[in-house]
């Protein structure tokens, strides 16, 4: 039997075009096959480095309001770029994007987490949205990415507007933490839950000016010194559960 593969990949490209709530829904699911659980948003690092368990909170919040924010203006941006520039000029304008999230993310280790993120992101990004030029092209260079560009692909590719972007950018941090806080300490699972809301709530005012971002240099610069140096002291333990 002959099978249509050009009438197959057409159908497939129309299932795959779902409302842009779906498409947030499906990157905050913690289920998504990315390689997500192997990272615990630098708690662990932090565990590592000293943090106690009744600090979850207020780790939480105070990354929310540094680290997380860069990775989400960053989303935001991309996102834009993709939507407004010509298809020569976009992969100029990622590599632009790149260096600037990579300039606000001063620890080495960091950056090569959320690159190993990006990578798996960007393999089921290839997979779920076959007709993006630019993810296949990113997909099939075989360039390191961050997480932050690849998800203002995703956006720009599923229709996702850039407040819930940022709003998924920051739950999904948040709520990794959390997952990864019931395998390091023991907990009430309702506690992490609270504290991931109280995380999304510490942000809510500035979600739309971060969704308003349009250019590089606008991307959020607020740095977390401690986390940084938790994360490239992590990177040297030979025993450890969580990649970072």
């Amino acid at each position: 039997m002959i099978h249509d593969r050009s009438a197959h990949s057409s159908t497939t490209s129309t299932l795959l075009a779902p409302a842009s709530t779906t498409v947030a829904m499906l990157l905050a699911d913690a289920r998504l096959p990315s390689g997500g659980h192997a990272h615990s948003a630098g708690l662990e690092p932090a565990f590592a480095g000293g943090l106690r368990a009744a600090q979850l909170a207020a780790f939480l919040d105070g990354r929310a309001l540094t680290t997380t924010l860069v990775d989400a203006g960053t989303a935001v941006v991309a996102r834009h770029a993709l939507l407004t520039a010509g298809q020569d000029e976009q992969a100029v304008v990622l590599r632009s994007i790149e260096r600037a999230w990579a300039a606000r993310t001063p620890s080495p280790a960091m950056r090569e987490a959320a690159r190993v993120l990006g990578r798996g992101l960007l393999r089921l990004a290839a997979i779920v949205w076959p007709e993006s030029t630019v993810i296949a092209m990113h997909r099939s260079a075989g360039r390191a990415v961050s997480r932050p560009v690849v998800l203002g692909m995703i956006a720009a590719a599923g229709g996702l507007t850039a407040v819930d972007l940022v709003r998924v950018s920051v739950y999904d941090d948040a709520q990794t933490a959390a997952a990864a806080m019931l395998k390091l300490q023991p907990g009430d699972p309702a506690d992490a839950t609270v504290a991931v809301l109280r995380a999304c709530a510490a942000v809510d005012h500035l979600v739309v000016d971060i969704a308003a971002i349009t250019t590089p240099e606008a991307i959020p610069a607020s740095g977390s010194p401690q986390s940084e140096g938790w994360a490239e002291a992590h990177a040297l333990l030979d025993r450890r559960l969580f990649r970072a």
